[in-house]
């Protein structure tokens, strides 16, 4: 981890123990385990995230008073190995943690994805299966059509060989090569019969609400639909009464 990310990052005041896997292309991840008891939870931070960064730990100690939650480092960031593919390898990713998650609980888990994370969680039950609920906080349904301020700067960041390096001297490793995927809403009807939660700011300034409803349409039942006022984008909204908010609702469609 950077130096940059080390100041930006807190401890977990929750008792917690670290894991490392592996995935199936033989990237390592490093990740924290915190909560006890509770339905077995991961959480997948988003693009230029770490599972340390001060307001992902906030959120991942709240969930963990009802979930056990395995929170780590997508692939390129953090303390994890390998090369953001900005959504698109990061299911390998999920499918890992996933294994251990069910491996150490008896349990398909819960998985919670912030932007890229949100693409990731979608695409991995889409494509994969094996989990009990999915929930996409303010991701995108498409890889391009977005014309915001925020999103070309990170198409700046990510698509030229000087924006990579500015990432790798922060502490981030970017693909330079990237053949894009089936988007979300290609695969997002795959996900049912499992329940769907789709979050989404109002005022997000990276991607549209358009985004949410075009997952939100496609997608099949059991799903519902979060649009939230003053909620930013990604972690602006990851409050205390958000955190509570979404707990309840997960609880809810899987003991439906």
């Amino acid at each position: 981890m950077a130096a940059a990310q080390r100041l930006l990052s807190r401890p977990y005041r929750a008792p917690t123990a670290a894991f490392r896997v592996r995935t199936e292309d033989g990237v390592v991840l490093s990740g924290s385990r915190l909560g006890e008891g509770g339905p077995p939870l991961i959480l997948c931070h988003g693009f230029l995230g770490w599972h340390r960064k001060r307001r992902v730990v906030d959120f991942a100690e709240r969930l963990a008073r009802r979930f056990t939650v395995y929170a780590f480092d997508f692939r390129g960031h953090g303390d994890s190995g390998g090369v953001c593919t900005y959504g698109d390898l990061e299911v390998l990713d999920v499918a890992a943690v996933a294994a251990l998650a069910r491996a150490e609980s008896g349990a398909d888990p819960v998985t919670v994805g912030i932007s890229m994370g949100g693409t990731a969680v979608l695409r991995h039950a889409a494509l994969r299966g094996g989990v009990r609920a999915v929930v996409a906080i303010s991701a995108p349904a498409r890889w391009d059509g977005h014309g915001s301020v925020a999103m070309r700067r990170i198409l700046r960041l990510s698509g030229t060989r000087s924006g990579r390096a500015v990432a790798r001297a922060v502490g981030y490793r970017l693909s330079d090569a990237w053949d894009p995927p089936a988007t979300p809403e290609e695969v997002v009807d795959r996900i049912s019969p499992v329940p769907l939660i789709v979050v989404h700011g109002l005022d997000d300034h990276v991607f549209d609400v358009d985004e949410a409803l075009r997952l939100y349409d496609r997608a099949e039942e059991p799903k519902r639909l979060m649009l939230c006022a003053r909620f930013g984008h990604a972690e602006d909204g990851l409050s205390a009464s958000f955190a509570e908010r979404i707990a309840a609702r997960i609880l809810d469609v899987i003991e439906e």
